[in-house]
């Protein structure tokens, strides 16, 4: 036998064991049969809905394995919940899962059910549901925030909105806020379509409240919307909420620095206005920058007190905010031990 004959021989037998192997190895990694689920599809729009009303959809289950397909529980979202027809469902059959979603709150709504069943390799899957809910009767904004300057000011609309706004009775309610007015408009009388809201900045802080209106629906019977004028004076004080730990032994104080933007300020006085607290003041460098030091005076809180609160009044020249509050805060069992230094200085 030549040479180039021996060599073709040996690789006939190599490729003959090769496909042999790869038979086998076809042949073992056969899968056992199993039941195999698919959704169609696995993200549901069931939009667009109204608040409070049933929104349904259909989805397709699908078994595309080759034993029977079970569907076990079913876990339902906040909204929405599902049934399934049939609960066994065989080899290349569809069924169908029913989804139901009520929402009582409107807006954008994003939801999640779990569908369990006995597929071994996805015994768990997610049905994700979407839609966009229409409001019954609702403001257009969540909130209002209205900015400004010290004696400056600054108006906003709100709507009203939903599907119930021509069966509305508006009626407002809500409580008047010093230098803030709330004015209903009307394109038909006695149809209230929105208010306006005007801050006037004549006084330094946050002046907040709520347009609160009735509606004469059975459903919702009131609708509100919170409102804030924040107008921004010319005064600063710093930490704004002074804080003091009572179980440090000793005197404590806490220095706060008051600055205006005002040419010429001045701080004329300083006073605790309520509290077991002392305050000083001077001039700092700067020459429109004072600071000042709030102590605690322990020995005028009761041995079993946990906290002590107190008001602290700055007087000032400072044309938006010339008498400036500032509350005053400690919590924390009272240590009157007195330090080392201070009994030194006290003989």
């Amino acid at each position: 036998m030549g040479r180039a004959t021996a060599l073709s021989l040996l690789l006939i037998a190599l490729c003959a064991d090769a496909c042999r192997a790869r038979a086998r190895g076809v042949i073992g990694s056969a899968p056992p049969p199993a039941p195999r689920i698919k959704l169609d599809p696995f993200k549901v729009d069931m939009g667009p809905g109204i608040q409070d009303e049933a929104m349904r959809k259909t989805v397709l289950i699908r078994n595309e394995g080759t034993l029977a397909l079970e569907i076990g529980d079913i876990t339902s979202s906040r909204f929405c919940s599902a049934t399934t027809l049939p609960k066994v469902i065989e080899p290349a059959k569809t069924g169908q899962l029913v989804v139901t979603c009520r929402s009582d709150l409107y807006g954008p709504m994003r939801e999640e059910i779990a569908i369990h069943s006995n597929d071994p390799k996805l015994p768990m899957v997610t049905l994700r549901l979407v839609a966009e809910v229409t409001p019954l009767l609702a403001f257009d904004v969540p909130s209002v925030e209205l900015k400004m300057p010290f004696g400056e000011e600054r108006s906003q609309e709100v709507r009203l909105v939903g599907v119930l706004i021509e069966k509305a009775r508006i009626r407002s309610k809500g409580p008047a806020v010093p230098d803030v007015d709330v004015i209903p408009s009307s394109s038909q009388p006695g149809k209230v379509r929105s208010f306006g809201i005007h801050c006037r900045g004549r006084q330094s802080g946050v002046h907040s409240g709520n347009i609160i209106i009735t509606t004469g629906l059975e459903r919702p019977k009131e609708i509100a919307v919170p409102f804030a004028c924040n107008v921004v004076g010319t005064l600063e004080v710093s930490p704004t909420n002074p804080y003091f730990n009572l179980k440090i032994s000793g005197a404590e104080a806490v220095r706060l620095k008051v600055r205006s933007s005002q040419p010429g300020f001045e701080v004329e006085a300083v006073r605790i206005t309520e509290g077991p607290f002392a305050a000083k003041f001077e001039h700092a460098e700067d020459d429109n920058t004072y600071r000042i030091d709030v102590t605690v005076l322990k020995d005028r809180i009761e041995d079993e007190a946990r906290s002590a609160t107190g008001t602290l009044l700055i007087v000032s020249n400072d044309r938006t905010e010339p008498r400036k509050e500032v509350p005053l805060f400690g919590t924390g069992r009272v240590n009157k031990a007195t330090a080392p230094g201070e009994a030194a200085s006290a003989n």
